[in-house]
């Protein structure tokens, strides 16, 4: 699904526009101290000139195979010209209007053995004027109309003023487009037709008016309840909240919550991330894929940019890489050739190299069990909120046997190796495990989960397997119970349907 998705992004092109910045960095190496004062002394060894801020999304979308215009507003002035030459050296198509009263936006990283020790911002970050303003417009609306995405990078240094998101608006009113917005003002954006807006936590807090929060759940759990109020107050069909360390929440209306997933890196290096994410989820989006899938491969991209140093692109090399890796066991172990999927779990063996796997990596488990005999929308729905409470989630599957003993000798309806073959395709579960019992508490044992989930038909006092989970310094969460969906009434539906084609034919 994602390497022919990624093959049909050489297919779109795609509008970028915004405030398109150099960034310099000046590496060096550092042993004494500056004798005016207690600073370090840096020797620059080597200076690179990276593109960033919209030139970066650019890249990014030229580097993973669309084809891509990038439309900005810079100076006549040294800093333009490496831009424009970093760019054309990247096969990136520039439409860089320039304007000699204006300065070029960069910034200037200094760094001494890997070790980040000032950054410098310069450029004019008023509004463009109106001549540079009318210009940008008319190169819009000449680029628009050919273009099957657009992104709006926008930074908040005066490319994208009313009159230009005016002009925005007119052209997606005509000729609607895959139209992806960030921006630290997406209440600007709000009436001109958004297919997605890609905040992060602190720009979606301030949009919120909510308390900024330190803590991986605590983050998570507070935009969980915000979905709907994001997705009105920026008038988009996708929300994309992303968490950095913690991954990405994505809403869409009519839609439960999705969550992606991402590996803690030093901030240093998370530099132009979110150009990437957005970049990824444009093109997706554009290429077909539905909001789940594009957050998923947008996700996957980032941690590509995330393990490099510097501001980076995402190349469509390493981005298959990326996605080979994986669907291949995440512990690094080789599972049996047999086996279909490497979420399959089956021995002890596997899952606690999995369990030990997900703990050194510091990620909160979650766990959920059942029959899932014949998997329907409110499974669907349940494991997707179960999986948002955490990392990952792991899913217990009860025995044929065991089912049996639950729901009588007509259980299951569908043999284990099916029920498994079925949850493992699903993109919200990341590892199955059976068991034999009637109750999961040995695999909670084994397990020992962050939290344990269980539907709105359960109550605290009705699970045998509370106390355990709680001495073992989980928490039980009871999700909603969809009341209208259910094994047992598929069931019964199905032979009443049977029972009336009887009837009739007789």
């Amino acid at each position: 699904m994602f390497k022919s998705l990624i093959n049909s992004f050489s297919k779109l092109n795609v509008l970028v526009i915004g405030e398109a910045i150099l960034d310099i960095y000046l590496n060096g190496s550092s042993d004494r101290l500056c004798p005016e004062a207690p600073v370090p002394v840096v020797n620059i060894t080597e200076r690179l000139n990276v593109p960033g801020g919209a030139a970066n999304t650019a890249l990014n979308v030229s580097s993973l195979g669309g084809q891509v215009k990038l439309l900005s507003a810079v100076g006549e002035d040294a800093e333009a010209d490496l831009l424009k030459q970093s760019l054309n050296s990247q096969g990136v198509s520039t439409t860089l209007i320039q304007e000699r009263s204006r300065q070029t936006l960069s910034k200037q990283r200094i760094v001494a053995s890997s070790h980040l020790l000032v950054r410098f911002d310069q450029g004019s970050t008023d509004p463009i004027s109106s001549k540079l303003e009318t210009a940008l417009i008319d190169r819009l609306v000449e680029l628009f109309p050919i273009c099957d995405a657009v992104i709006v990078s926008d930074y908040g240094y005066g490319i994208l003023t009313p009159n230009v998101i005016y002009a925005l608006e007119e052209l997606q009113q005509r000729s609607p487009r895959t139209l992806v917005v960030d921006s630290k003002q997406l209440t600007q954006y709000q009436s001109i037709g958004v297919t997605a807006v890609k905040p992060n936590y602190n720009q979606a807090t301030h949009l919120l008016g909510l308390e900024k929060l330190e803590t991986r759940a605590d983050r998570i759990d507070q935009i969980l309840l915000y979905g709907e109020k994001i997705l009105d107050l920026t008038g988009a069909k996708i929300a994309a909240i992303t968490l950095d360390r913690d991954g990405a929440l994505v809403f869409e209306r009519d839609h439960p919550p999705h969550r992606t997933y991402a590996n803690p890196v030093p901030q240093s290096q998370t530099s132009g991330a979110g150009d990437t994410f957005t970049s990824v989820l444009a093109l997706a989006i554009a290429a077909g894929a539905d909001s789940s899938t594009a957050a998923s491969l947008a996700a996957a991209a980032t941690a590509v940019v995330v393990a490099q140093p510097r501001t980076t692109a995402c190349n469509i090399e390493a981005l298959r890489q990326s996605i080979d890796e994986m669907n291949r066991d995440d512990a690094g172990f080789e599972l049996p050739e047999e086996q279909d999927s490497p979420k399959l779990l089956i021995t002890q063996d596997q899952l606690e190299q999995q369990l030990k796997h997900y703990r050194n990596t510091g990620r909160r488990i979650v766990f959920t069990n059942g029959c899932f005999d014949i998997l329907h929308q409110g499974h669907v729905t349940y494991l997707n909120q179960a999986k948002a409470l955490g990392d990952v989630l792991i899913v217990g599957v009860n025995s044929d046997e065991s089912v049996r003993q639950l729901k009588g000798n007509t259980r299951p309806v569908n043999a284990l190796a099916d029920r498994m073959a079925v949850l493992a395709a699903l993109n919200c579960v990341d590892a199955i495990a059976p068991f034999n019992e009637t109750t999961p508490c040995n695999l909670i044992q084994i397990v020992r989960p962050h939290v344990f989930v269980k539907g709105g038909d359960y109550t605290r006092e009705t699970l045998p397997e509370a106390s355990l989970v709680e001495e073992l310094g989980g928490v039980i969460k009871i999700l909603p119970y969809l009341g209208d969906r259910s094994t047992t009434q598929l069931i019964k539906h199905i032979q009443n349907l049977k029972t009336y084609d009887t009837n009739r034919l007789g």
